[in-house]
């Protein structure tokens, strides 16, 4: 592997809060908190292409999580209303939380596994409010 952005590297070693950092060209990674956990954020990336801008993992859904994602977009140049897709690697809170509110914000798609997607039923009563998953196409 070949660690192409090294500030957030640094910021974990040192065990500061990393800044949000474009990784590469059109790609961005943002550092989103995680209440009371020693992991302290997860990291969602953006991903621009021509106009189309994709999220990655949002984060959890909090209000802190919310502003430090409204933070890493508006530091790439975008905002919550500019994202056309939300990609979601698996369901776990830190990062699927933000899916939703997302989603709302900006009209985006949400892709995820299909057994991912099935299992949102079995965890429908842990939510506060139950996600909605909209596909593309």
């Amino acid at each position: 592997m070949r660690v192409t952005g090294t500030a957030q590297r640094d910021a974990w070693v040192a065990r500061t809060w990393p800044p949000v950092e474009e990784v590469r060209a059109d790609l961005w990674s943002v550092p989103v908190p995680i209440p009371d956990n020693p992991l302290r954020y997860t990291l969602t990336y953006l991903l621009a292409s021509d106009s189309k801008l994709v999220v990655v993992d949002p984060g959890w859904d909090t209000e802190a999580g919310w502003l430090a994602l409204a933070e890493g977009l508006k530091t790439a140049g975008a905002a919550p209303a500019d994202v056309t897709g939300i990609v979601v690697t698996h369901i776990h809170p830190d990062h699927h939380g933000l899916s939703a509110r997302l989603r709302d914000a900006s009209g985006a798609w949400i892709a995820m596994h299909p057994a991912e997607r099935d299992s949102l039923m079995s965890l429908r009563w842990q939510a506060p409010r139950p996600p909605r998953v909209t596909w593309p196409g």
